[in-house]
């Protein structure tokens, strides 16, 4: 399920409070996610979050108006790499979309090449039991 903010606190020596600004502060509340009154991290946001704490010591509060600081290098690496894999998984699901598309079109073509047959075929019947139906009149 994943790592409550308590886990992750007690682990980075940090308070729960400081762990809910980091998420904040990075952006991971989509890989957060509640279970009732617990919050659950996702591996991407305890990993992110574990990163931005790894020099010892409490980071300084920065003043509301202040600029957000940079995201650390290994989050934007991270996120890169996921970035990277998103769009290469992307790029395969077009590929399968097109080749779905294609087979769809060459099922399509066949079943309408079976239906003008199937019609030809009715005609030709129709065109016989016409021809019968005339000698039994005659």
């Amino acid at each position: 399920m994943g790592i409550t903010k308590r886990e992750i606190a007690s682990e980075l020596g940090v308070s729960k409070r400081t762990v809910a600004n980091y998420i904040e502060k990075l952006g991971l509340g989509n890989h957060v996610s509640r279970n009732g009154n617990t919050d659950f991290l996702d591996d991407f946001a305890a990993a992110a979050i574990a990163d931005a704490l790894k020099n010892p010591g409490k980071p300084s509060r920065q003043p509301a108006d202040a600029p957000a600081a940079p995201a650390p290098d290994s989050l934007v690496d991270s996120l890169a790499a996921q970035l990277e894999i998103e769009r290469s998984r992307n790029a395969e699901l077009m590929e399968a979309l097109t080749a779905e598309r294609d087979r769809a079109a060459r099922a399509e073509a066949e079943a309408k090449a079976q239906l003008a047959e199937a019609n030809a075929r009715v005609a030709e019947l129709a065109g016989k039991l016409a021809s019968l139906a005339e000698r039994q009149q005659a």
